[in-house]
């Protein structure tokens, strides 16, 4: 027996020297966990904010993204037509002369999506005169004088889907979809084709994000020694990590926000993200288990090591995929009472 475990036993005969020193290692415990704290304060500090100049190309997109699509709203917003977008306007047009001072691919959705959200507001501009003054109209007519080319898939807004019979019965099939997905931890040792899981993240790219920014990634992993080293990190897979195909993990670029006032948005998109891939990759009949990546900093810098993340990349968690075995067994997982959940105000 160590001299530590005499000395707790030993503690253990006086109640109240027991409790005060079971009070005092709590707090020392808690002190020390603000090491994590820190690190999300350094991490911010580093990486949510957009310079003037010299912005990286995920800070360049993510803002052109953000501007435009305040001019979306403005566009879907209901009733009397009004002046708005002026400011955004004239971002979003800076923004693009960047995109092509920095060489970047023409063929890109957002440069796209930019172009067309412009001829958008544009065209509202001019057929409800609601620029008169000229405060932005001949700027942004000037700049798409020169960008006449059109994408008919990309304009905005358009017209939402009506719920018809075909789409109220896939509401049903959604049910079921979300009833049978639970987190399986027996997977046969069949690879999972990677058209599946290309599939499955092209949608869970349609989860909503802040301002379409879209900042989440999936790195998957199959190789063994990676992939061990990757579940060394974590401390939920015992027992069944050696049975993961793929490994997945999933992150959200903090370099995509712009302050520190959106330092919770990365984990909130990522959130929406994975739920989203989890089930697409239901939908195709895969199995999924998240693994929380609840880590102390020194491991979140170990999984750095081993894959090429950018410094302002955060990890949102790590995700097993793969073909459960036949008639395999998950908990039950009750739920709570949905009337715990939903509260009504009035």
């Amino acid at each position: 027996m160590t001299i530590r475990k005499i000395l707790k036993q030993k503690l253990t005969e006086f109640p109240m020297v027991w409790n005060a020193y079971q009070v005092v290692k709590t707090q020392i415990k808690r002190l020390w966990l603000l090491k994590y704290f820190l690190c999300d304060i350094s991490n911010v500090h580093r990486n949510m904010y957009w310079p003037s100049s010299n912005q990286s190309n995920l800070q360049l997109t993510s803002e052109l993204l953000f501007q435009f699509h305040k001019i979306e709203k403005g566009l879907v917003m209901p009733g009397p037509k009004r002046f708005f977008g002026q400011e955004p306007a004239r971002a979003v047009i800076n923004l693009l002369n960047t995109w092509h001072m920095k060489g970047l691919s023409v063929n890109d959705p957002v440069y796209l999506g930019a172009l067309e959200t412009l001829h958008s507001y544009m065209e509202r501009l001019q057929s409800e005169l609601l620029d008169k003054d000229d405060r932005v109209l001949s700027h942004i007519r000037s700049f798409l004088n020169n960008h006449t080319a059109r994408t008919e898939l990309l304009a905005t807004p358009y017209l939402l889907a009506s719920m018809n019979g075909d789409i109220a019965s896939n509401v049903h099939q959604f049910d079921g979809l979300v009833s049978i997905r639970r987190s399986v931890r027996s997977f046969t040792s069949v690879a999972v084709p990677l058209e599946l899981i290309k599939h499955a993240v092209g949608l869970a790219q349609q989860s909503p994000s802040a301002c379409n920014r879209q900042p989440c990634r999936v790195y998957l992993v199959t190789e063994e020694r990676k992939k061990n080293a990757l579940l060394a990190l974590q401390n939920g897979n015992k027992g069944f990590g050696h049975l993961i195909p793929t490994l997945a993990v999933i992150t959200s670029d903090s370099g995509a926000f712009f302050d520190a006032s959106e330092r919770h948005e990365p984990y909130i998109d990522g959130g929406l993200f994975s739920m989203t891939l989890m089930y697409a990759l239901s939908a195709q009949g895969l199995a999924t288990c998240c693994l929380n990546w609840c880590v102390s900093p020194d491991k979140d810098v170990g999984l750095r090591n081993i894959l090429p993340l950018t410094d302002s990349e955060l990890v949102i968690m790590l995700m097993a995929i793969g073909n459960p075995e036949p008639n395999v067994l998950v908990p039950r997982s009750p739920r709570k009472l949905t009337e715990n959940v939903l509260i009504e105000v009035f």
